[in-house]
């Protein structure tokens, strides 16, 4: 038979609380915080997949922040192909007016004044800026695309491609609209009209009273407005490219953090079953030791 001296039952009572307070503190510790592997130590296997599974979704989430901003972009964009259409609308509709024979030499002067406004109008949307960067800009985003003395700032026979980012693990997309395809004349493209130029040469034929240059004009201002058209379509094409990227990776953030928090994070009830659990644990460890110290000396 082996014997239990007092100080052994003592040594067991005390060891017993010890242990039941760990207990409850962990218990504690998950009903409080949520989360089952708080650290490493908690669980190693499970704390690395959540460790990879976050740096999937940090990545989805990065994707997600770069198709969003592709998309606002390309909104700045498109508002100012679709100002620059209506613009060459009422272009073409004071050419069409003054290319009339009955007009007199003083209202198409009158005219060309209204061009000349829509003229500057139109250097100001190719100008037009998305926060600090000008939209329809190539190399320098930080430089205006068009001076109006110098024309085009970069070679827009060089410079037609836009800008591409990553939106998916596998997928890039365009998140600019080209300025050299929308407003310019380019080699590589025969056909192609210098958008602002046309608007000079109606100012021109207008307040030289030109009505065969005027007649001219009519064509020149409608394949002007074919080309901002054009460049309008592609950029709705990417807008809902960067929209449908948007969507994928907000799905593949999803799968992420719940197959993270399938890892991490604790059950509500079982949490709090097991606190429940080690509260009578732990008061009932306090009750036997008690018992065999005494309770003046427990209290101490």
């Amino acid at each position: 038979m082996i014997r239990v001296t007092q100080s052994r039952q003592a040594g067991l009572a005390l060891q017993a609380v010890a242990s039941a307070r760990v207990r409850l503190q962990q218990a504690q510790t998950v009903a409080m915080s949520g989360q089952r592997v708080a650290k490493p130590s908690d669980d190693p296997a499970a704390a690395a997949r959540s460790r990879l599974l976050g740096e999937l979704e940090a990545r989805a989430e990065s994707h997600r922040t770069t198709a969003q901003y592709g998309r606002s972009r390309l909104e700045t964009a498109d508002q100012a192909l679709s100002e620059a259409g209506n613009v060459l609308v009422r272009a073409r509709q004071l050419a069409t007016a003054m290319a009339n024979g009955t007009m007199s030499a003083a209202e198409r002067t009158a005219a060309a004044t209204e061009i000349g406004q829509l003229r500057r109008a139109m250097v100001d949307l190719v100008n037009t800026q998305h926060g600090d960067e000008y939209v329809f800009a190539h190399v320098d985003t930080r430089s205006p695309p068009y001076d109006e003395g110098a024309g085009f700032t970069y070679d827009v026979d060089t410079y037609a491609d836009v800008r591409e980012a990553e939106v998916g693990p596998t997928q890039r997309v365009e998140i600019g609209a080209s300025g050299s395809d929308a407003f310019a004349q380019r080699a590589a493209t025969p056909g192609s009209v210098d958008v602002i130029a046309v608007l000079a040469q109606l100012e021109a034929n207008l307040n030289a009273n030109d009505i065969a240059g005027i007649q001219s004009d009519i064509d020149q201002v409608r394949t002007a407005f074919e080309q901002v058209l054009g460049e309008r379509t592609r950029t709705g094409v990417r807008m809902e490219q960067l929209q449908r990227a948007d969507e994928s990776a907000a799905q593949t953030q999803g799968v992420y953090t719940r197959l993270r928090s399938d890892l991490v994070d604790a059950d509500a009830a079982e949490a709090f079953s097991r606190l429940s659990l080690a509260e009578n644990t732990m008061q009932a460890a306090v009750t036997v030791a008690a018992r065999v110290l005494g309770p003046s000396l427990l209290d101490t």
